[in-house]
């Protein structure tokens, strides 16, 4: 994501990249989604927008191919069901690598949760809406 910021003058400065570990997180609530309840592509974009209350908006070709990469990876595997209406669709299913990754990945996340409230807390007390 490009940001331009602005100087205390309010003159314009050069432009600076955040990246966000937003991919990551798409991966990961994926495959919580998909854990025990397959899923269709669609109903995993409005499910990642619902619990995210519309802040994490995934586009429908951001989505596929982040399911076609996690196929191919191994950890999701899919088949074509035929619609009541339209055209087939692919479901998708979580596979015992993607369990596993799954697991590894969020014991992770949670042996960091200190370090990240640590952070949440400067950033309200020292930065938020004061620079």
């Amino acid at each position: 994501m490009l940001y331009r910021m602005k100087n205390q003058q309010g003159k314009k400065e050069k432009n600076f990249k955040i990246s966000y570990p937003e991919q990551g997180l798409l991966q990961l609530l994926i495959l919580k989604f998909i854990y025990g309840n397959p899923s269709y592509g669609y109903d995993l974009i409005k499910q990642i927008a619902d619990i995210s209350n519309n802040s994490m908006k995934i586009k429908s070709g951001t989505m596929y191919t982040t399911l076609r990469r996690m196929e191919k990876s191994g950890f999701i595997k899919s088949v074509w069901r035929e619609g009541d209406i339209g055209p087939s669709k692919r479901l998708y299913g979580l596979t015992p690598q993607g369990k596993r990754y799954l697991n590894k990945m969020l014991h992770n996340i949670s042996s960091r949760i200190p370090i990240v409230q640590e952070l949440l807390s400067f950033y309200k007390k020292e930065l938020d809406g004061k620079i």
